[in-house]
């Protein structure tokens, strides 16, 4: 509800900005005290460090809790995982895969999600081992209730270091 009257009251201000507009057909340039040809003074207030637009984004619905899937290995499987919550959705918001090694961590499985797993596959080049970010607009969530989302890499035998970061939120 605080979100809808933010909303209401920017666009209300935002209109009002153009009032003056329609009355002389100049605009109002910010910090002057008049509608340029009309002689009719205005109160306009810009925006400021003072006097702020008060818009907040938030990056999770209220209610939510952020949560995070964080595992690191070397050539073996590396699996982060979204973990399960009784009577709540986990959703995955985003991940990022990071290696070290000659070999390829991909493909890599997001699964436990709506549908069908997700496959992204690792770039096999030692300069660029891995998965960059990805972020999922709207989050996704898990196929149901109280179920984890895990994501895995494949083993990568001359791999020193894998890391895989994933971020999401229950509700």
């Amino acid at each position: 509800m605080r979100k809808l009257v933010t909303l209401l009251l920017a666009g209300l201000a935002c209109a009002m900005c153009w009032l003056p507009l329609a009355r002389s057909q100049q605009p109002v340039v910010p910090g002057s005290t008049s509608a340029g040809g009309s002689g009719a003074s205005q109160a306009f207030v810009p925006f400021s460090a003072t006097n702020p637009l008060n818009v907040v984004d938030q990056p999770y619905p209220s209610g939510a809790t952020a949560i995070t899937g964080n595992a690191q290995g070397t050539t073996g499987a590396v699996v982060g995982t979204l973990a399960a919550a009784a009577g709540k959705t986990t959703y995955i918001c985003g991940l990022h895969i990071d290696a070290t090694g000659s070999g390829s961590i991909g493909p890599v499985t997001v699964a436990g999600v709506v549908g069908s797993s997700f496959i992204f596959q690792g770039s096999a080049a030692a300069a660029n081992n891995g998965v960059p970010v990805v972020n999922f607009t709207p989050c996704i969530p898990a196929s149901a209730p109280n179920t984890a989302i895990t994501t895995t890499t494949t083993a990568d035998g001359t791999a020193t270091a894998v890391d895989v970061n994933t971020w999401g939120y229950q509700k």
